[in-house]
């Protein structure tokens, strides 16, 4: 049976490896010495237990050292993260709440009836609503028109078109206030919603324009051109075809145009006196001044706002999340 061995292991067509002494693998050459196994079927079963080794992680082992430091570091990063949350969820059941954290004792909803019958949050948020919902709309259309363009139309000068755009999005939102105040005035959009929504929406469409452009070039020409040989119109077949395959961008760029609407307060600051029209963020600003001055903060109403501002966030992020994750993953591409 030795000799039987030997001469198999003569017979591989490869250099043996594994040990000093010229001997092959041991799963090669127990297969090789198997009957009626093949010598390529030896050397793939070796690979697939060496490719496998390495998933299951059998790699080089880390010190103790390694893995406390490792660790750790990963427990303070998450500690940094989740204590804001910790304190938000804490403090708004809590009628006694401070700038600590602090346990409630006993848990309570008082802080949430202070902000719908005190605050009048219900009203807050019907704005809020109405201003980062219709801004998501027209953003995504215009978006989705706009990176259209400039993909698929042949203009003279379009790279420096393209970039003009992207150069428009690192100007300061500050440095622009009392252009767009002029203009609002001129235009008679203060204290309404169409101020809020077109403003909010030119704000923006320099990234997100770029981003859907990049999208559009992804999509091969061909598939466009057999649609208009098949009939279909320029518009027809950038609805039928381009905008499906375009999903994950149109998710990323309703996501972060509502996101940008709903967190937005400097413009409700320039553009609206009326306070029928007060969004949430500036809720937060009244609540944090309480009666006038910053050391009587009622902490625990100012968490169960916090709280009712991130619901919407959080249902727009589950409900687009997988889309949301492709277009992040592919929004640089042709940067």
């Amino acid at each position: 049976m030795a000799a039987s061995s030997s001469v198999e292991r003569q017979r591989l067509p490869f250099p043996m490896r594994g040990t000093s002494s010229g001997t092959a693998h041991p799963s090669i050459a127990q297969a090789a010495a198997a009957p009626g196994l093949p010598v390529e079927a030896a050397a793939d079963t070796a690979v697939t237990t060496r490719r496998t080794a390495r998933r299951r992680g059998k790699g080089p082992r880390r010190s103790p050292v390694e893995w406390v430091l490792v660790h750790a570091a990963f427990g303070l990063a998450l500690l940094f993260f989740l204590s804001p949350f910790a304190w938000l969820l804490t403090a708004a059941f809590n009628t006694q709440a401070a700038y600590v954290l602090a346990w409630p004792s006993p848990w309570t909803l008082d802080n949430f009836q202070s902000v719908f019958v005190d605050l009048d949050f219900s009203r807050y948020l019907r704005n809020s609503l109405i201003v980062s919902l219709s801004t998501m709309v027209l953003t995504t259309i215009t978006v989705a028109l706009a990176g259209y363009s400039l993909s698929r139309l042949d203009i003279r000068r379009k790279s420096w078109i393209t970039y003009s755009i992207l150069l428009l999005q690192t100007m300061p939102l500050s440095a622009t206030m009392v252009p767009i105040y002029g203009l609002a005035r001129e235009l008679h959009l203060r204290n309404t919603y169409w101020g809020l929504i077109l403003i909010h929406t030119a704000i923006e469409l320099p990234f997100l324009t770029w981003m859907m452009k990049n999208f559009f070039d992804a999509v091969p020409r061909y598939l466009e051109e057999a649609a208009w040989i098949d009939g279909r119109s320029k518009i027809r077949a950038w609805f039928e075809i381009l905008l499906p395959m375009a999903r994950p961008g149109l998710a990323v760029a309703a996501g972060l145009s509502f996101l940008s609407a709903w967190s937005e307060v400097l413009m409700v600051l320039v553009l609206v006196d009326d306070q029928d029209l007060i969004t949430v963020p500036f809720a937060f600003y009244r609540a944090a001044r309480g009666s006038g001055s910053y050391q009587e903060v009622d902490y625990g109403v100012i968490a169960a706002l916090g709280i009712l501002y991130v619901i919407p966030v959080l249902i727009m992020f589950f409900a687009t999340r997988r889309l949301m994750v492709r277009g992040l993953m592919n929004s640089t591409r042709g940067l």
